[in-house]
């Protein structure tokens, strides 16, 4: 029995992990999985590095830019399997949200609601006030870029006209209602955990701007990947029949329980089980806001490692002034995303239909352009 030591932060999209370990997923595949709750992504970067944790929970674009040596030293790092997409939305503060409202704008769709914020800062900055600040989870993490399209959806420019800072995921809500920040782009359940505390009101969902936003990975160390390839094999069988068990509806009373226990998430179950089925409350007992692709963690193919997604993820980098554009750093980044891998461990999978590897934005207009980004960096 091979024993893996396994990092995670505590998000509903640490489910699969979670499940393979407790649910008898990768004993079937002879290994245990010794779980690790950590507190930030630094942390789980840097004990993957140093050979504290085989492998972990990790954010697609910090696994990118940690192999690229962006905002760290190198990290070469592998992504055998893809955990979720989507999952994420931004909360704003109470009274932000109501002012926004008071704009006049629809705040019942992204865009709307990306205006309606884009209105109060023009008036903030008018009166003279300081500027809003906003939290994402990590620099490196879609949060981080699913927060400066919608600022920049609304007029906002989200390097001048507001601050962004980083915040890990279990200290938003409370960041929020101490108002050290006015609002956050997180995977969930911590927005569910603002709005039920009445200190936030979630805006958007994460889906509602890109329709299939690549997420959480399991990431490991080159080192592993090519010292214990069978090993990794068998870890990547047991996290995608996981992944099957998790995305079943049968099973998230019971995937939400798990979840709920202390040494997991420590939040009540009923809260975690609406986030499960893409059913927020977008105020305290108000109304919901549901979407069947909220939390994508096993169908349509999510769980293989899209290198489209890579370049996508790498795209968002360069857009936000965290690295410049090299095609030899664009081929390094594809590479980190390794279906190779995935499909020598799982075999052959079924056809899945084009869910958005280009990323498109629902609401916003915005498609990527995956061959005009590969010529020229635009």
């Amino acid at each position: 029995m091979r024993r893996l030591a396994m990092g995670f932060i505590p998000l509903t999209d640490a489910a699969v992990l979670i499940a393979a370990a407790e649910r008898g997923f990768a004993m079937a595949e002879g290994i245990e999985i010794a779980l690790h709750k950590e507190v930030s992504w630094a942390n789980i970067r840097d004990k993957v590095n140093v050979g504290l944790l085989d492998g972990a929970h990790m954010l697609g674009p910090l696994a990118i830019a940690s192999s690229l040596g962006l905002g760290h030293v190198r990290v070469p790092l592998v992504v055998p399997l893809a955990l979720n997409l989507n999952g994420s939305a931004i909360t704003l503060a109470k009274s932000l949200y109501a002012a926004m409202g008071e704009t006049g704008a629809d705040l019942s769709t992204a865009l709307g609601a990306a205006r309606a914020l884009g209105r109060v800062v023009a008036a903030r900055k008018a009166a003279g006030e300081e500027p809003l600040t906003f939290a994402a989870v990590y620099t490196f993490s879609t949060h981080h870029y699913l927060i400066r399209h919608f600022l920049a959806a609304g007029g906002i420019d989200p390097d001048r006209d507001v601050r962004l800072v980083v915040i890990p995921p279990p200290f938003m809500a409370e960041s929020l209602r101490n108002g050290l920040i006015h609002g956050f782009s997180v995977g969930s359940p911590w927005n569910s955990v603002a709005v039920d505390a009445d200190v936030g009101r979630i805006a958007v969902l994460g889906a509602e701007i890109f329709g299939w936003v690549p997420e959480k990975v399991l990431g490991v160390h080159a080192r592993f990947a090519n010292a214990e390839p069978e090993v990794l094999h068998r870890l990547v069988r047991a996290l995608h029949a996981a992944a099957a068990w998790c995305e079943d509806p049968a099973n998230h009373a019971d995937l939400a329980r798990l979840l709920s226990e202390p040494r997991h998430l420590a939040l009540p179950a009923e809260l975690i089980r609406r986030t499960l089925d893409g059913r927020l409350h977008t105020a305290p007992g108000g109304a919901l806001r549901v979407h069947p692709d909220y939390l994508v963690l096993h169908r349509d193919g999510a769980n293989r490692p899209d290198p489209d997604h890579a370049l996508w993820m790498y795209s968002q980098i360069v857009a936000a002034h965290q690295g410049d554009w090299a095609p030899d750093a664009a081929r390094e980044a594809i590479s980190v995303y390794r279906p190779d891998i995935f499909d020598a461990a799982v075999g052959p999978t079924p056809p899945t239909p084009p869910h958005a590897p280009d990323c498109v934005a629902t609401q916003f207009g915005a498609v990527f352009d995956k061959d005009a980004f590969l010529a020229t960096g635009a």
